[in-house]
C-alpha cells in the first residue's frame, strides 16, 4: 500500500484481534482491520522492521476484545422502511422485529469517520440494493441496510443504503478523538418511539 503501508492478508486470528499487539510495534502509526485484513500504517522513515511485525502477529491466547453496544433507533423515521418491507414482501412492522432480533459484529470501520460496518443482516433481510441514486444528504445516525449488512451514518454525508431508521445517540467526536464502536465489537438495536429519540438527542453512546 505504497511507501508507509502494508496490508496483511492469511491472518491467524481475526482481524480486529491482531489491531491492538500491532499497535504497539514501534514504528507502526496505526492497525485498522477489515474483513480479512489488517492495515498496518507506518512512517516511511523509520519503518517497523518485518521480524517485529511478524512477532505481533504470533500471539497465543488472544482475549476477546469486542465491547458490546446497544443502540436505541427511531424506526418511524426510516424514510426507506416501507419500500424495503414492499421488497421483501414483510410489514414494516416485521422487518424492525428481525433488524432487532440478534446482535451484529463490527467488521470494520470506514467510508466515513465512525462509520460501522455490521453483520450479518438475517436471511430474510438480506438482498436489498444500495440505491440507483445516491441521496445528496442522509443524516447523521440513520440505521441503513445493503446486501448483507447492516450500519450507521455517524455523520451527515451523502449515502446510498436503505435506511430503516434513525438512533438520537453521538457516535462520532473527531475534535475529542471519540469513536465508541470498533472492529471487533458488537451492537445491538433497539426499537424506541419518537418521543424518546428527542430526549435522548445528542446523547453518547
Amino acid at each position: 500500500m505504497g511507501d508507509s503501508a502494508w496490508l496483511l492478508r492469511d491472518l491467524p486470528d481475526a482481524p480486529y484481534c491482531l489491531v491492538e499487539p500491532l499497535s504497539r510495534v514501534p514504528g507502526v502509526i496505526e492497525a485498522a482491520a477489515s474483513y480479512e485484513t489488517v492495515a498496518v500504517f507506518f512512517d516511511p522513515l523509520s519503518p517497523p522492521s518485518e521480524a517485529e511485525v511478524f512477532a505481533a502477529l504470533d500471539v497465543a491466547g488472544i482475549e476477546e476484545i469486542g465491547r458490546a453496544h446497544t443502540v436505541p433507533v427511531c424506526y418511524a423515521l426510516g424514510e426507506d422502511l416501507d419500500e424495503v418491507a414492499s421488497r421483501l414482501g414483510m410489514t414494516a412492522d416485521e422487518v424492525v422485529i428481525r433488524h432487532t432480533l440478534q446482535s451484529y459484529q463490527c467488521h470494520a470501520v470506514g467510508f466515513r469517520p465512525g462509520f460501522p460496518y455490521l453483520g450479518w443482516l438475517p436471511p430474510e433481510l438480506q438482498g436489498v440494493p444500495r440505491r440507483p441514486q445516491p441521496r445528496v444528504r442522509v443524516e447523521a445516525g440513520s440505521v441503513a441496510i445493503a446486501d448483507r449488512q447492516t450500519g450507521i451514518y455517524s455523520e451527515a454525508s451523502p449515502g446510498g443504503w436503505a435506511i430503516l431508521g434513525r438512533t438520537p445517540l453521538c457516535l462520532v467526536n473527531e475534535a475529542e478523538d471519540y469513536f465508541p464502536i470498533r472492529a471487533g465489537d458488537s451492537v445491538r438495536f433497539v426499537s424506541i418511539g419518537l418521543a424518546e429519540y428527542q430526549s435522548r438527542q445528542g446523547e453518547r453512546l
